[in-house]
């Protein structure tokens, strides 16, 4: 590692810290639209960054927030009331040192410990799931110490695989089998709680755009993209019926507002990936496109590129106007769980499988490959993209993997600390000819010499 001073050009504003790049991944679609798509770079080659964490008998998905990584790792089966059997876990997103672990108490027969999601420094959780069986209640945690910060009079019966969605102000929407729940996230107390009817047991998380909250329910006929009030949780309008009673994804949003379904698992006549526009008054199909059976969360590329899995098991890329296929990549496996995200390149990561047959890979845009590696049971456990392009792996037993993008590590003011940037992302500034950059996230723009830069890059970067 070297240690470099930063020579600032008098005439230009000092740069006395430098922060890293910050980018959560606040639940199992990244973000309140559930579309994937992350503002870092990922990683160029899938070198381990660290690997290992707390054992645990399944894997289940990871997230981020600045500089921690969250997880529920399970010792004991779901079936055992040991309330220390799956604790809630906080890693160091660095290192891989843990820095805390919560255990959720168990009032009644409940399941694992379901981690929901992250925002503004709080950790949801709660027991409960397992297809609605059992309900418990919401639990936010301090994502710095781990201390439960209030418990939820209400309950919810969300599942794994729901996650939460967030408003801006960081109130959590909680979807599950027959509510949509928005908390307060101060209190805990329910602001408001709407009643719905989901498609498919475990597959029921909702999205948010907009002034909505956006989820698929089952409707005479088949299935349909239901509308609620944000703010009041009022239904609203629903969509066009699709044909057919079982949806694999939840919905996703483009940065448009167009909304996104991934519904197969009926056959050939009802497998297809529908891309429908709210226009206010009415939700209705623009385009559907034959799709693959998966159960999956998919993403959407900076172009708008709409990422899927065709009837051959492989991973489309289509065009989101007209649903045309642009391109198509190597089979990944059909009728596994598929998950995606996308990086400020465009770059795809992408995990597949079933059982103890699971890999992570990276894609191009166009989806040629990039890279790939093997993660036995792991295919359910990311890939979450997070802070200075960190992608975190989950497996079971100690199986962790933590892999990082481009970053240099410099002294800027000559103390001799190093600090964490992100080179591709300030490239990026520089090629859209903008000099100007929020240093530490509070709004104001600060001069960067990005020839400096690229000094302090040429000495040597880790």
């Amino acid at each position: 590692m070297r240690h470099t001073r930063s020579l600032v050009a008098a005439a230009l504003l000092p740069v006395m810290a430098f922060p890293a790049a910050a980018q959560d991944w606040s639940n199992p679609g990244g973000n309140a639209q559930r579309n994937g798509r992350v503002g870092v770079v990922g990683p160029d080659e899938p070198t381990e960054l660290w690997t290992g964490a707390p054992p645990s008998a399944s894997s289940w998905y990871p997230l981020i927030a600045g500089r921690r990584v969250f997880v529920v790792r399970n010792y004991a089966n779901p079936d055992e009331l040991n309330p220390e059997g799956s604790p809630l876990v906080a890693l160091d997103l660095d290192t891989g040192e843990e820095l805390w672990r919560a255990n959720l108490p168990i009032v009644r027969e409940q399941w694992l410990t379901v981690l929901l999601g992250v925002q503004d420094g709080r950790v949801f959780a709660a027991r409960g799931g397992d297809g609605g069986k059992s309900t418990a209640r919401l639990h936010a945690i301090d994502a710095a110490t781990g201390q439960v910060l209030w418990v939820s009079p209400g309950e919810t019966t969300a599942g794994p695989w729901d996650g939460a969605v967030f408003a801006d102000d960081g109130d959590p929407i909680i979807p599950s089998d027959f509510e949509v729940t928005r908390f307060d996230a101060e209190t805990g107390e329910v602001l408001w709680l709407s009643i719905r009817e989901c498609s498919y047991a475990g597959v029921c998380g909702a999205a948010v755009s907009g002034d909505g909250v956006y989820v698929v329910d089952r409707v005479p006929g088949g299935n349909a993209v239901r509308r609620f009030d944000l703010e009041t949780g009022a239904f609203e309008v629903q969509s066009e019926v699709m044909p057919g009673f079982l949806t694999s994804s939840p919905p996703m949003i483009g940065p448009d507002g167009r909304i996104y379904v991934h519904r197969t698992g009926g056959g050939p006549d009802v497998d297809f990936l529908y891309a429908l526009d709210d226009t206010g008054d009415s939700i209705d199909v623009r385009w559907r496109a034959e799709a693959g059976y998966a159960s999956a969360e998919l993403a959407i590329g900076p172009d708008g590129s709409v990422y899927g899995v065709d009837p051959g098991g492989s991973i489309m890329r289509l065009d989101p106007d007209t649903g045309a296929v642009i391109d198509r990549s190597f089979t990944v496996f059909v009728g596994s769980l598929v998950r995606m995200s996308v990086d400020l390149e465009g770059r795809l990561f992408v995990s597949w499988g079933i059982g103890d047959s699971a890999t992570l890979a990276s894609l191009n845009a166009d989806l040629t490959e990039r890279w790939r590696v093997d993660v036995p049971f792991g295919s359910a456990g990311g890939p979450a993209l997070g802070t200075d392009g960190t992608l975190v792996m989950a497996g079971v037993g100690h199986d962790f993997r933590a892999y990082r993008g481009f970053v240099c590590r410099v002294d800027f003011d000559g103390d001799g600390a190093l600090t964490v940037f992100d080179f591709l992302a300030f490239q990026n500034l520089f090629d859209a000819g903008d000099p100007l950059a929020d240093l530490d996230g509070d709004g104001a723009l600060t001069i960067f010499d990005f020839i400096q830069f690229q000094n302090l890059f040429d000495l040597g970067c880790e």
